[in-house]
């Protein structure tokens, strides 16, 4: 028995209708992760960020924080989550910086199919 869209749905309650997740490239990684998260981390590789870092920068928001800092703060934490939840791999513990795409625009992040792309990375994973 394999688990089905329908199984993704009933399970995990995400959303198996909506806009594809595909990535575009991204030309300036440095810059992308700046205007998203206001901060880069160190180091030449910026493909991939560490959960380590995500969790040492943005592991609490700081009171009286701004809206722009809201934002950054919650791009940080769903990045993270996707990271360990629907892009879930044991053998790493980074994230690719692409998937901050999807988080851009808030709003826009819940309009998005994410339980037929678990489906896809779980079958993709098998």
């Amino acid at each position: 028995m394999t688990p089905t869209l329908f199984d993704v749905y009933e399970i995990l309650g995400l959303a198996v209708e909506g806009k594809l997740v595909t990535c575009r490239p991204i030309s300036d990684l440095r810059e992308f992760i700046k205007n998203n998260l206001g901060i880069v981390p160190t180091g030449a590789n910026l493909t991939t960020i560490k959960h380590s870092w995500l969790k040492d920068n943005f592991r609490e928001l700081p009171l009286g924080a701004t809206l722009v800092e809201v934002l950054r703060y919650s791009r940080a934490y769903l990045l993270f989550i996707i990271s360990v939840t629907i892009f879930a791999d044991a053998s790493v513990a980074t994230v690719p910086t692409r998937y901050l795409q999807f988080f851009e625009d808030i709003e826009e992040a819940r309009r998005y199919a994410w339980g037929a792309t678990a489906h896809a990375f779980l079958y993709r994973s098998l």
